[in-house]
């Protein structure tokens, strides 16, 4: 027995004849009555008794189709998902983003997505860079956008978008004036920072060793939101991602441009034996990329 013998058989128990049947299904009536007979032999039983070129449904019939209803109830409603995969309205999505522009970019893009598929289920978080390694590396999440590059054999990594350095400043800051910052003239402020050995302070980092300067950070902090959020309270100034900055509305902060040829670079990761999804795609390109700093750049910009 097979699905199809039993849909075609229920088609002739809804429809009353084997001609009506086929046009339901939309085959020829011979197809429909040597499938009739083929299943009737598989049986061992008849499923009609025919007199005068009518079908009438013996009780073993009745008793069958009665009993198929809540199969065929699970298969459209699996036929009904199975549509709403291809077109990426239904399933679930989990990935992982930096601070950065997790806790300001991804919310948007968030929001309009499920707006648009009610269906779907997101799972999201903004956990430190060695974390997201471990997430991916064990199946925890579909994919993962971070600032940096991921380097792991289990982990395909590569740069969809590439980001400036900035400089922020409290209102009124005697940087302010100036259209460029330089790290040189940081060397007497009250910096702000991170971590020389996590990714956002290895560029930062970088960015001053190359111009002949070292950091003298006055307060530590893993991320670049948090440091926005001290600058804004007038607790010292920072070097940000231009992500950082793009969406939030610090009612304290002026963004500077900051001279350094270091880039933060804004990479897809995902475990290398699972790609993303029809529905993570969809995320990325239609949303994602669609929204402020993202949109049309990751085009020209990625690697």
């Amino acid at each position: 027995m097979n699905l199809r013998q039993l849909e075609i058989f229920r088609a002739v128990m809804q429809g009353g004849s084997t001609k009506n049947a086929a046009h339901l299904l939309l085959i020829s009536q011979p197809a429909v009555s040597n499938m009739i007979r083929q299943f009737e032999d598989q049986l061992g039983f008849p499923l009609f008794e025919r007199t005068g070129g009518r079908l009438r449904p013996t009780p073993e019939a009745r008793t069958l189709y009665n009993n198929s209803d809540s199969l065929f109830t699970h298969f459209d409603a699996i036929r009904n998902l199975a549509e709403d995969l291809r077109d990426t309205q239904a399933g679930t999505m989990k990935f992982l983003a930096s601070p950065s522009i997790g806790q300001t970019i991804i919310p948007g893009a968030i929001a309009t997505f499920v707006r648009d598929r009610p269906a779907v289920k997101v799972g999201f978080d903004t956990p430190p860079h060695e974390h997201v390694i471990e997430l991916l590396t064990g199946n925890q999440a579909d994919f993962g956008l971070t600032i940096t590059p991921i380097d792991h054999p289990a982990v395909e990594s590569k740069v969809i978008r590439k980001g400036k350095l900035v400089c922020v400043l409290p209102k009124g800051h005697r940087l302010e004036r100036k259209n460029l910052i330089k790290p040189k003239d940081l060397r007497d402020e009250h910096l702000i920072s991170y971590p020389r050995a996590s990714p956002i302070g290895l560029v930062v980092d970088e960015a001053f060793r190359t111009s002949g300067e070292y950091q003298q950070i006055n307060i530590d902090v893993r991320f670049c939101y948090t440091a926005c959020t001290l600058v804004n309270a007038g607790a010292g100034v920072a070097i940000v991602d231009e992500f950082t900055v793009s969406v939030q509305d610090f009612t304290n902060l002026v963004v500077k441009p900051f001279k350094a040829d270091q880039d933060v670079k804004v990479s897809l990761s995902y475990p290398r034996l699972r790609p993303p999804s029809r529905l993570a795609t969809t995320f990325l390109e239609d949303y994602l990329w669609r929204t402020g700093a993202f949109w049309d750049k990751s085009r020209t910009n990625a690697e």
